[in-house]
């Protein structure tokens, strides 16, 4: 919240967001020690501002914006003393900070500006404060100068409109100041500048490839430039090596890691590279411009390098990764090999082309209805929200890799906690059933009732941390309870995660200071008792024999449970503790079959899922470097092997859960390795919670819930 009560605006935060996170340690405020933090606050906004507009003027580092900061007693209406690095300019900055975004830069504001100008023109710099008096030798040799030029910086967190009287003072001020060969001017940087660089600070340089086509190629100049033609995989596999997962910025999703249908590709290319061009479809590039140099005559009869600015690989992500990963292993090979490549610059296009267009060429691999999802604009805005607000990671794209739960969170985790935040507790529902329903396009879709309103990163983020607690929550006590209670809580997580959120309620979540953080510490009661509540009213509102499964399927049916466990809990209604429906069976219980067996006998984990290292923190300090520098090493694909079960990314050979790790341990040299290795309790589906091991217990304890006598089952909630 501003200092008035009023949220402040999403471009405001941004900007104190990052100028926060760039000059937090380099902005001096020695003379604010002993006020109000308040007014520390409002004073580092303002110089760290006029630090940016330095940065944005001059192209100088942080510290040396953060150097040109004067503002103080004794600065004369001046903030930053900014030189230009090749030319005798000097810019003289002052800065208005606003939390609410409505900063101004009046006639007072523009008398002492001039006025501090007029002192540096009479070279009064004793007057000046001791920031100042550092930079004066600069100030004088920039002066000294017949020809130099002068820039009178206003920098404000507002729209920067100037009043005709300001306006008049400041070409007043140009008249006078100026000569023959010197000048004077003045510019406004508005908040809308500053937004602008920080959302740029972002984005990363544009990618230029170079594709040799060979002959044979064709090319067309209407209504876009296009060139298609046969281009070498070693030439793509140099796209990739100079690149990384950048070339697929505009795609749907990244490269999925070595999956089988990538590993078919590799194979292919080695085996055989001339044959390769007849199995594959080829792949598409869109870029702002193609240029084309031609070795000998202009004709499709003689080879072209051509020249892509601002590429992006928006159809064949795969085959360019796996083109990489063939020429590791075999160069020659792969020089042989030739693959279609169809160039389209989409400079001049109408808009909505380019995303036609990645849409239509995305069917190398299985598509997925989530992959869509990555070309809609509101995804890279929240990404960005997240990045400026949160500096936290969110990625929307299959195969990206996800950030670790500190540092962010996918769009899957995202829309699974929006869902459950929503007050309308169908939406829970049908994700339970399906997690595809989660991209439901259109009206009364649900990817339409979370995202066609942008929801602000501090909502997404805020939902996934409570969505996590109840989750870490539920298993706590999912763990205790038997037969029937344990079934409902397994059937209704998603429901006491929608439930919970609404007693948590949404005030103050979209809110930066608003401290709704400390509604977690509430969670756990909560759960517990939204579980007490709910229990004994599936049985009493739809009979001790109804069944589980379909009754949390049943919108109707989970709206009717939704109503009565919130009215019982905001209405004080004793339903007792958990203690009834916990375990107290003294006999033995079956034996688990192994992990990977159990899982692979009731088709638990579909092949050609990614699954994700988990080393613990002694191996996270033993080999935690040898693992990041090579992100493939701590991500394996499922096969439906019982003895070999792992596909291991980073070289492609099958092993079991503990063979693998114990392979790893062996590649980092960690020579003090433990001779106990427990494989599938390091390894876990990505994006989902718990690991193998966590997996298979829940499948062994439903198994045994559904095997029990159907009495037994409901004996604890007689």
């Amino acid at each position: 919240m501003s200092k008035s009560g009023q949220a402040m605006p999403l471009e405001v935060r941004h900007v104190r967001d990052a100028l926060k996170r760039e000059f937090d340690p380099l902005i001096s405020l020695a003379d604010y020690e002993k006020r109000q933090p308040l007014e520390r606050e409002n004073a580092f906004n303002s110089r760290a501002l006029s630090a940016r507009a330095a940065r944005m003027l001059t192209d100088c580092t942080s510290e040396e914006a953060a150097e040109s900061v004067i503002d103080g007693r004794d600065d004369f209406g001046i903030d930053a003393v900014a030189f230009s690095a090749s030319a005798p300019e000097l810019w003289l900055i002052q800065a208005k900070w606003s939390d609410k975004g409505k900063a101004g830069f009046d006639t007072s504001a523009a008398h002492k500006l001039v006025h501090g100008l007029k002192k540096l023109d009479n070279r009064d710099f004793d007057q000046f404060n001791e920031r100042f008096r550092r930079l004066a030798d600069r100030v004088r040799s920039v002066l000294d100068v017949p020809t130099c030029k002068v820039v009178l910086v206003i920098a404000v967190m507002g729209e920067g409109h100037l009043s005709t009287e300001t306006e008049a003072i400041l070409v007043e001020a140009a008249e006078e100041f100026g000569g023959y060969t010197r000048s004077i001017e003045h510019r406004v940087l508005n908040q809308t500048d500053f937004h602008r660089a920080v959302r740029e600070d972002l984005t990363p340089e544009p990618i230029t490839l170079t594709a040799t086509m060979t002959q044979g190629w064709h090319s067309r100049e209407t209504p876009f430039q296009a060139y298609s033609g046969l281009v070498a995989a070693d030439e793509l596999a140099q796209w990739y090596a100079d690149n990384g997962e950048r070339l697929y910025d505009r795609n749907v999703r990244r490269s999925l890691g070595l999956t089988g249908v990538n590993q078919t590709l590799v194979e292919s290319l080695i085996r055989d590279p001339q044959g390769f061009w007849y199995r594959h479809n080829g792949i598409t590039v869109q870029c702002d411009k193609i240029e084309p140099h031609f070795f000998a005559k202009q004709k499709p009869s003689e080879p072209v390098k051509l020249v892509l600015e601002n590429a992006s690989v928006v159809n064949g992500a795969q085959t360019v990764s796996s083109a990489h990963r063939a020429f590791q292993q075999n160069e020659e090979a792969v020089g042989e090999a030739y693959v279609t490549v169809r160039i389209i610059s989409v400079s001049g296009a109408p808009e909505g082309f380019a995303g036609e267009i990645t849409e239509a060429t995305n069917t190398q691999n299985h598509m997925e209805r989530s992959d869509f999802i990555a070309i809609k604009p509101v995804q890279s805005l929240i990404r960005e929200d997240f990045r400026l607000s949160l500096d936290k990671d969110y990625v929307f794209k299959r195969g990206e890799i996800e950030p670790s739960p500190a540092f962010g969170c996918s769009v899957r985790e995202a829309a699974t906690a929006l869902a459950c935040a929503h007050p309308d507790p169908a939406l829970a529902v049908r994700v339970k059933g399906s997690a595809d329903a989660l991209w439901e396009d259109g009206p009364g879709g649900i990817y339409t009732r979370l995202f066609g309103r942008r929801p602000s990163a501090y909502q997404i983020w805020r939902s996934v941390l409570l969505m996590r607690r109840v989750r870490e929550s539920l298993h706590e006590v999912r763990s205790t309870l038997t037969g029937r209670a344990g079934s409902i809580a397994d059937s209704g997580a998603l429901l006491v995660a929608h439930m919970v959120a609404q007693q948590v309620g949404s005030e103050g979540i979209d809110e930066p200071d608003s401290g709704w953080e400390s509604s977690l510490e509430d969670v756990p009661a909560r759960v517990g008792a939204t579980l007490a509540q709910l229990i004994p009213l599936v049985n009493h509102l739809f009979g001790g024999g109804s069944y589980i499964t379909s009754t949390f399927a049943s919108e109707e049916r989970s709206r009717k449970l939704v109503a009565a466990v919130l009215q019982a809990l905001s209405d004080g209604t004793d339903a007792g503790d958990l203690a009834a429906y916990q375990q107290r069976d003294d006999s033995k219980p079956p034996r688990r079959p192994n992990t990977v067996t159990l899982l692979i006998d009731h088709d638990s984990i579909p092949a050609g899922t990614r699954l994700m290292y988990h080393p613990s923190a002694t191996e996270e300090q033993a080999i935690g470097d040898w693992l990041n520098a090579d992100p493939r090493r701590a991500y394996a694909t499922w096969v439906n092997d019982r003895r070999k079960p792992l596909l291991w990314e980073a070289d492609g050979n099958r092993y079991s859960p503990s063979g693998l790790v114990t392979h790893i341990w062996q590649q980092a040299e960690w020579r003090e390795a433990w001779s106990a290795v427990q494989g599938p309790k390091q390894w876990g589906v990505l994006g989902e919670d718990g690991t193998l091991v966590d997996l298979a217990e829940q499948l062994w304890q439903r198994l045994l819930t559904e095997s029990l006598p159907e009495e037994e089952q409901f004996e604890s909630l007689q």
